[in-house]
């Protein structure tokens, strides 16, 4: 699933490097990150658990088409090709927005690369994406050694859906950047496919219809488990629910600073990181700072976020550190971004109450 990060206004693809275990995944990503100026990039996370690993990293690339006027971020990810760690892929192709698939290709490995093929296509079935409309790209990589499978008979083997596909060499960098250039270009389409088209009339909010509601989806969902409600984000309800904030007895809450709305929404976020649940906490934090600036007197509706939160007083380093959490995919966020997030919405909400 895109991530929408309406405070950086950008929009976060995820996209996975799939195939068999040392087919070259790995050194694909390290190269392509090598490639990136590391001002545009994030750093390279290992998240080891027993005996597999998943590696991915973020950027922002310099030429690429704006999605409804919001940048668009990609982040890269690699999983364990072994047979066993099918649980991790699985795990890892969730919201993925696009595949490159890396097949090995010396000859001793045309069935591990059809087994792996398979496997992927079974997991995107599973999560109901029709493969044929998914953007994928293949890299017949290992073109560097010297006893190879012809290019053509992998197409024939492997590329039944007649994608992009391109010869590489991992180690050597051969190939890898215009795979990923071209598997961009394919999840660029697909996102303007399937966001809302705007009015680009001058007085059009500076955040689509379509993204404001994916963020008060984001916001419906985390309260959907009960532990505490918001009110205000179903314009169609004609009764206001009543306000619940459930904190643990004896527990210490920031909640305890505000009453009604404002106590419920900090008070959710700090029981989505008790249960360990730091995506939520995140999507819940970022959802709340976003409808604090909106709603912030003074600065206007075509202020950016970045100027509304100079206005408020918060921190810039801060915020921008804020602004890039906003961006994580929820299985990528840790209980230090979640308390990160919930520190500067405490310190946003008590500085606004000052204003």
């Amino acid at each position: 699933m895109t991530v929408i990060n309406p405070l950086a206004r950008e929009i976060s693809a995820k996209v996975v490097y799939y195939g068999p275990g040392l087919s070259g995944k790995t050194t694909t990503l390290k190269q392509i990150y090598a490639a990136v100026k590391p001002q545009r990039r994030g750093e390279m996370v290992t998240l080891a658990t027993e005996g597999d690993r998943t590696i991915f990293f973020d950027f922002l690339p310099l030429h690429v088409k704006e999605v409804q006027g919001m940048g668009v971020r990609f982040q890269l990810y690699t999983v364990p090709g072994q047979v066993f760690y099918e649980a991790t892929r699985k795990l890892v192709l969730q919201g993925a927005d696009g595949v490159i698939f890396v097949a090995d290709s010396q000859p001793g490995a045309a069935q591990g690369n059809r087994e792996s093929l398979a496997d992927l296509r079974r997991n995107l079935d599973e999560q109901g994406i029709d493969v044929a409309r998914f953007p994928i790209v293949f890299q017949w990589n290992k073109r560097d050694l010297g006893n190879v499978r012809e290019v053509r008979e992998m197409e024939e083997d492997l590329n039944w859906l007649d994608a992009p596909s391109f010869p590489t060499s991992a180690t050597r960098g051969d190939g890898v950047l215009p795979a990923l250039k071209e598997v961009s270009k394919l999840v660029i389409h697909s996102l303007w496919d399937r966001f809302p088209k705007v009015s680009t009339r001058r007085h059009s909010k500076p955040l689509s219809e379509g993204i404001e509601a994916e963020v008060a989806k984001v916001a419906r969902e985390v309260t959907a488990s009960g532990e505490f409600m918001v009110t205000g984000l179903d314009d169609e309800a004609e009764v206001a629910e009543p306000i619940v904030v459930n904190v643990p007895e004896n527990a210490l809450s920031f909640a305890s600073l505000w009453e009604g709305e404002d106590a419920a929404t900090v008070a959710g976020v700090e029981g989505c990181i008790r249960r360990g649940d730091h995506g939520a906490a995140l999507q819940l934090a970022v959802s709340a700072m976003v409808e604090l600036l909106e709603t912030l007197p003074g600065t206007g509706n075509h202020a950016s976020p970045m100027a509304k939160a100079a206005l408020l007083g918060l921190d810039g380093r801060e915020f921008l550190r804020f602004c890039r959490l906003a961006g994580l995919h929820a299985t990528a966020a840790t209980e230090r971004d979640a308390l990160f997030a919930l520190y500067l919405l405490v310190s946003a909400r008590l500085k606004a109450s000052l204003v």
